[in-house]
């Protein structure tokens, strides 16, 4: 199994050991290979060729035809974000409500592992610092100034998504539509946009679901994308 396979796809050596694990499965019947080679990554096996190849004509073709998609739930639900708060409530033996924590951290991630994580972490190590500690910090005070600090530093999902709008400008126009008009855009799988923003976790299931605790980075990245070149 090769992890981050995106960071790689520039590289000549990565473009050339692909070429042969091509060539290795159409020569299967003849030639012993290897029985699986698992390439993880946001771009699957078709979409590499966005990054590989700048010239339209190709821009969708593939020459590889084998790729699974990964079909596990990654998002947490409210209940799941409940359980993991209840059991943190019984290692550092504190009071907190739950239900109202677990909506809190919900409704302003939709769910996304990344962003509940930091937000727990900035409650737990850095909002209980103050005055009130622990039981202070897990209250809906305490979410709000974890939010606010989220939103005003600097991260690796951020700064992915900025570079995301820079490298593709066309999601520009529907983080647009999201963050400044609050419009709801209907999935079709078959506008590539659509297929971009799918791929990247800007959006699933059958609608676009922008996480609000992510709004600050949205209007920073659309900011670049329309300032791109003017500087």
């Amino acid at each position: 199994m090769i992890d981050e396979v995106d960071s790689a796809v520039n590289n000549q050596v990565f473009i050339d050991f692909l070429a042969q694990l091509c060539a290795y499965y159409i020569r299967r019947a003849t030639y012993s290979t290897f029985r699986s080679v698992i390439l993880a990554g946001v771009y699957d096996v078709k979409n590499l060729v966005k990054k590989l190849r700048s010239d339209e004509d190709h821009k969708v073709n593939s020459p590889w035809n084998v790729a699974s998609d990964f079909g596990v739930e990654m998002s947490l639900g409210k209940e799941g974000i409940a359980e993991m708060l209840r059991e943190y409530m019984e290692d550092y033996q504190l009071e907190m409500d739950v239900e109202e924590m677990a909506e809190l951290l919900c409704a302003e991630t939709s769910g996304y592992p990344f962003l509940v994580s930091q937000l727990c972490k900035l409650m737990d190590e850095e909002i209980s610092r103050s005055e009130g500690g622990k039981a202070k910090a897990w209250t809906a005070d305490g979410f709000v100034e974890a939010l606010r600090i989220l939103t005003s530093r600097k991260n690796t999902l951020f700064e992915s998504l900025i570079g995301k709008v820079i490298t593709y400008p066309e999601l520009n126009d529907i983080l647009q539509n999201k963050i400044f008009n609050g419009q709801t855009v209907p999935y079709t799988a078959l506008n590539p946009v659509i297929d971009l923003a799918a791929m990247f976790g800007i959006l699933w299931s059958n609608i676009l679901l922008f996480p609000r605790a992510t709004s600050q980075a949205g209007m920073l990245a659309c900011t670049f994308g329309d300032c791109r070149g003017s500087i």
